[in-house]
């Protein structure tokens, strides 16, 4: 497996990673490099299920927690979805589990009180299936670079479309998405968790990674473990993203 050849390297790697954007280093970074141990990077996250050979990759470079999918059962993806057998693995295998809702939540369409609704009761019975505890998190997708006004008013109707279901549960809500939309829903209540998506040329990217305000900072996808993942940064200063061991 290759691995970066020091910590200078792998800090450039991480760097580059991060801002994937900028073509020198996106050119001079080979993604298969990435799988290596680096402490900042403690999460790993994947639309497809893990296996053995998979999470024990996983484990010789550090990582502590497996970040999968809740879907509907028309998944975007086959095999999206985590079910009990696969969370199980994930448990026994002494990992931690983090979980974020998707469903074609990459269209501005897909935000509206109703799907907040189904989103939230579909959410409420996987997290039954996979005996998540109380007190952990449920991320939702917000898949893109919204800034209109009336985009950000069609999240924040979803938004509370969620929060009206799930209320009473005990999960905690996150969102994984853009700086601007982490911002307006955490400063008015309607998520208490952020994880920062990937495209830095989503809005206010860079302003909102300085803030350290996030839970999760997502890296651009790359190789590793025979399959394509996303790793992830774990801000220092939040032990606690909504990740969970059963």
């Amino acid at each position: 497996m290759p691995t970066a050849g020091s910590s200078a390297a792998r800090s450039a790697e991480l760097v580059c990673l991060l801002f994937a954007s900028l073509t020198v280093c996106a050119s001079a970074v080979q993604a298969e490099y990435y799988c290596a141990n680096d402490p900042r990077i403690e999460a790993v996250d994947l639309s497809a299920p893990v296996d053995q050979g998979f999470l024990n990759t996983m484990r010789e470079i550090g990582i502590k927690t497996i970040i999968r999918y809740y879907d509907h059962e028309d998944e975007t993806l086959p095999g999206k979805t985590l079910r009990r057998d696969e969370s199980n693995l994930i448990s026994t295998s002494g990992f931690s589990t983090a979980v974020v809702f998707q469903h074609h939540n990459n269209q501005v369409a897909s935000f509206t009180a109703l799907r907040g609704h189904q989103d939230a009761e579909r959410s409420l019975a996987l997290a039954g299936e996979n005996s998540q505890p109380r007190g952990s998190a449920i991320y939702f997708g917000v898949d893109g670079p919204w800034q209109a006004a009336y985009e950000l008013a069609n999240v924040a109707v979803y938004f509370r479309g969620l929060k009206a279901r799930l209320t009473g549960f005990g999960y905690r809500v996150g969102v994984y998405g853009s700086g601007l939309v982490c911002n307006m829903l955490l400063s008015t209540g309607l998520a208490e968790l952020c994880w920062l998506g990937a495209p830095t040329s989503w809005p206010d990217y860079h302003g909102y990674y300085q803030t350290r305000k996030w839970g999760l900072a997502q890296l651009r996808t790359s190789q590793c473990g025979g399959r394509s993942v996303d790793f992830d940064m774990v801000n220092d200063r939040v032990a606690d993203y909504g990740q969970f061991v059963r």
